[in-house]
């Protein structure tokens, strides 16, 4: 064999085995995608192999061609459309069954670890616009009642019917409280949509806190149309409820630019050690009814019930 023959067939052989490490390659590539993507995703890639197809004829081939080309891309389109909407639904199905069963193995271990806490100091500021969009704004302390605790529940929402689709808009973000340069850092939250608006939220400390440890915590929502039907004419309460009680409360509510408003009390006089109210005009120059409580009692509605002048 001559030397040229040789080298020839030293090429062809690298050749093949560069075709056959490509080839392979790309074999594992599309047996990841398949695994990762499923059925939806193959009829995806060829939907679209088919609509740039189909836009390659329109731009380059005859009028007859471009006119059955324009019919496959417009299916393809619609297609991929569709199938984008049922990949979404399926994912958001996903999600929310493992939310759920996040929630429920926290509440199982809450039950049968005797995972406790109680509220020593909680503020809440409930900023309401003219539209009945609402932001609130919650600095709580909560002290271990348990050996090792993992996690807090809170509740949170609206005192009505909120509609399905502002679900998904509403905004919330847990992070640590800032003391002395240290914290304010945000922290995992899991929730849960319960009956009449109500959001459960789990949140997971960033690492286990033992007996007798202080958490500080800020809790931040931004509510679309919360307070709707509050700016319409309708008296809405600002009530809550600890279990364990909380020793003390500050629970302020800030009208919307223009508006004036009334209040009675709701359960602070069998609810609390002491209680004071008061009504000023803050430096926006909005009004803001105060409620300041100590000894709130296990499982009392404490709060305020206001309506708009």
């Amino acid at each position: 064999m001559t030397f040229g023959a040789a080298v020839r067939r030293t090429r062809r052989k690298q050749v093949q085995v560069g075709s056959s490490t490509m080839l392979g390659s790309t074999v594992g590539a599309l047996q990841s995608y398949v695994l990762n993507t499923g059925v939806i995703g193959i009829i995806e890639g060829v939907l679209g192999i088919l609509a740039t197809g189909g836009i390659l004829s329109i731009v380059l081939g005859q009028p007859g061609i471009r006119a059955v080309a324009m019919i496959a891309v417009t299916i393809a389109v619609l297609g991929l459309f569709v199938l984008l909407a049922a990949n979404k639904l399926e994912w958001r199905r996903r999600t929310e069954l493992d939310r759920r069963l996040l929630l429920r193995y926290c509440e199982v271990l809450h039950e049968r670890c005797s995972v406790t806490w109680r509220i020593t100091d909680w503020r809440q500021v409930v900023t309401i616009e003219a539209n009945g969009d609402a932001h609130d704004k919650i600095t709580f302390t909560a002290v271990a009642d348990c050996d090792v605790l993992d996690f807090l529940t809170l509740w949170e929402g609206p005192n009505w019917e909120w509609p399905d689709r502002l679900k998904r808009k509403i905004d919330v973000r847990v992070r640590s409280v800032e003391l002395d340069g240290e914290g304010g850092t945000r922290l995992d939250v899991t929730s849960r949509w319960l009956s009449r608006g109500r959001l459960k939220m789990m949140v997971h400390l960033g690492e286990p806190a033992v007996r007798g440890t202080e958490i500080h915590l800020v809790v931040e929502f931004s509510w679309p149309a919360k307070c709707l039907p509050f700016v319409q004419g309708v008296p809405e309460e600002f009530v809550k409820t600890f279990t364990p009680g909380a020793e003390h409360l500050e629970y302020t509510v800030v009208l919307p630019p223009g508006c004036g408003g009334y209040w009675d009390g709701v359960g602070l006089k069998s609810g609390t050690e002491r209680h004071t109210v008061q009504r000023r005009t803050n430096t926006s120059g909005r009004e803001e009814i105060s409620l300041v409580a100590d000894g709130i009692a296990t499982g009392a509605r404490v709060g305020m019930k206001l309506d708009i002048k």
